[in-house]
């Protein structure tokens, strides 16, 4: 499973390729994203033989290509403001239930050995998406603007750093769980984190919206953070389906899935 954890990192990047032609916005540029991430789904949950997971194949390959192209074209797309950075952090529910069936029918083809090499290959393949929007974003970062800072001295790119050292601490708790006083230790750091995480969505809904290039040099740190969410999804699956996991760590890691909506509403109230 290890290479299917991988994979579902990706969900978390779908916010940040969306494209930006005349007439699109940040919110139906974000379903179309979301809406590119069901074709596989949809085409998995299609694999019941080798000629199956040969069409999956072409289906995967073909939205890779449009992530691709989705966020290229978000490059050129202005920084959202509160109100449209609310209007995207609505859709991560969608995203989450997303991950959840692509764990789901790649278990499924695993079990029933049809999760073929050429499938493995193509699904692994969606990985490269960040790296080439990456690079794009690199040659956008050199003529970004300095970023604007509120009365503490906190500016995007800070907040955005204080998020990744906090995600550090998720995964190294997690990571320790093993005994009575280990997932004690988890349970706090989850509410830490939760707090931690609702501060800086207060403190970034605050902030001047991102500019275009502003927005292409936090790209990187971006990109970084989906990859640090792959080993915490590992934890968290192996939390939750070990019987000798305490009830209050389950129903600690079971209350982040709250934590989108609550960004969500700060950001709206932002937007008032």
């Amino acid at each position: 499973m290890n290479k299917t954890v991988a994979f579902i990192g990706l969900g978390a990047a779908v916010c940040m390729t969306a494209p930006a032609f005349a007439q699109d916005t940040h919110l139906s540029l974000t379903k179309e994203s979301v809406a590119s991430m069901h074709e596989i789904t949809a085409a998995l949950d299609k694999v019941t033989d080798e000629p199956g997971a040969a069409d999956a194949v072409k289906t995967v390959k073909k939205v890779r290509e449009k992530l691709v192209d989705l966020g290229k074209r978000q490059l050129e797309l202005p920084g959202a403001t509160p109100q449209e950075q609310a209007q995207i952090s609505a859709q991560m529910t969608e995203v989450q239930k997303i991950s959840g069936e692509l764990v789901k029918s790649l278990a499924r083809l695993k079990k029933e050995g049809l999760l073929t090499p050429d499938l493995q290959k193509a699904l692994m393949d969606l990985q490269s998406v960040q790296t080439e929007l990456a690079q794009a974003s690199r040659d956008k970062a050199a003529q970004a603007e300095p970023f604007p800072k509120d009365a503490e001295g906190n500016t995007h790119e800070t907040l955005l750093a204080k998020t990744v050292d906090e995600v550090k601490k998720l995964d190294d708790s997690l990571s320790r769980v093993k005994d009575e006083e280990t997932s004690k230790a988890a349970v706090d750091q989850i509410g830490h984190y939760r707090g931690a995480l609702l501060d800086i969505a207060k403190k970034q809904a605050a902030l001047p919206p991102l500019t275009r290039n502003q927005q292409a040099k936090l790209t990187g740190v971006q990109q970084q953070l989906v990859e640090m969410m792959q080993p915490i999804v590992k934890h968290v699956t192996a939390i939750m389906l070990s019987p000798d996991a305490s009830r209050n760590l389950k129903e600690a890691l079971n209350s982040l899935s709250e934590l989108p909506k609550e960004v969500q509403k700060i950001r709206e109230e932002a937007a008032k």
